[in-house]
């Protein structure tokens, strides 16, 4: 036995609910001529065969009828929806009050911005931070706190409010520009173009983060050249007192050393072009020296370190050195002060 069409049920339905509206005087008399003929043209549309004397118990649904049927429909809808806008009801609140949030948080981000335009770092931070705790989702509060953190020179804080900015959107390419700053301004060139390097890939056109990429690649060449030569950046190998390569103030290296080094190799050719050599060993002074040097080991050279423990000796290294200009060239504290 094949299932019967729900659509023809529901028609038969829909014609029984019609005449059963004629019998019980629902449609008036003068209609129910009009309602018969529309009943016959229902059904003919839908192939249902109709007729009042003869029912269909198969597309019937008697003893219920169709308006019965609907009754319930409505009653069950009025208690899902009483229940539905029950549920709801603190949804729309919830809503508001994080669209709230978020709409004070970019006050207080405003608030922020215009203290940095007045150099007030301090109390700008204050406003990201509150923002940032009404709204811990938005990596532009991280990322501007950094800034004004940089400003104030803790740059550690900068570092890590850049890494936290990162974390909300791995995609900010600002983020990555104060990370490099933050790494820049604490001497980790290497890290600093690295974080530059990422954010440029996010933005190739950028070319405030395409210009500190540059200089952090210069900052980190030349640190790693100081690193291979032993000296660090800022020092000076040549203060006064002290001979140029010399291992701490006032040193003195061992012979080779000494003898490769080009200022010595130019005092000497100085000594010899200008017969300061002959000059220099009429000085008692160096007389003097020379007799400590004869008796130094059956006539060895003696050990300079002690030999420039000597204070006269010191007194004729010092004058030669000055008379050579004093420190080497590029001597003296590094004061390279360029940030990305």
């Amino acid at each position: 036995m094949s299932a019967i069409d729900p659509k023809k049920k529901l028609v038969y339905a829909i014609l029984e609910f019609l005449n059963d509206s004629i019998k019980d005087g629902t449609v008036r008399s003068d209609d129910q001529e009009s309602m018969e003929v529309a009943m016959q043209c229902i059904s003919e549309s839908f192939s249902v065969e109709w007729s009042a004397d003869s029912p269909n118990s198969a597309l019937s649904v008697k003893p219920s009828s169709l308006l019965s049927i609907f009754e319930v429909f409505l009653k069950t809808q009025k208690k899902l929806f009483a229940s539905t806008s029950t549920d709801s009801s603190s949804q729309p609140t919830q809503s508001t009050s994080a669209t709230n949030k978020s709409q004070e948080a970019e006050l207080l981000k405003a608030a922020g911005n215009q203290l940095v335009s007045q150099r007030d770092f301090s109390a700008a931070i204050a406003k990201y931070t509150e923002a940032i705790q009404l709204d811990p989702t938005n990596p532009v509060y991280y990322s501007n706190r950094a800034a004004a953190q940089s400003q104030l020179g803790a740059h550690d804080e900068a570092i890590e409010d850049a890494l936290k900015a990162l974390e909300v959107d791995p995609t900010f390419a600002k983020a990555y520009s104060r990370l490099g700053h933050g790494y820049f301004s604490s001497c980790q060139y290497d890290k600093a173009v690295e974080a530059y390097e990422k954010g440029l890939e996010l933005e190739p056109d950028n070319t405030t983060i395409r210009n500190s990429l540059a200089t952090a690649k210069s900052k980190a060449k030349s640190s790693s050249s100081l690193n291979t030569t032993g000296n660090p950046p800022g020092s000076s190998s040549s203060a006064r007192g002290a001979m140029p390569g010399a291992g701490g103030p006032g040193g003195m290296p061992d012979l080779a050393s000494l003898m490769n080094n080009p200022m010595m190799a130019q005092m000497a050719q100085s000594l010899m072009a200008n017969g300061g050599m002959e000059r220099m060993m009429q000085n008692p002074m160096v007389q003097q020296m020379m007799n400590s040097l004869g008796g130094a080991g059956g006539g060895g050279m003696p050990d300079l370190s002690q030999l420039m423990n000597d204070p006269a000796a010191r007194e004729l290294a010092s004058s030669l050195m000055g008379g050579l200009g004093g420190g080497a060239p590029g001597a003296g504290p590094n004061n390279d002060k360029a940030k990305p």
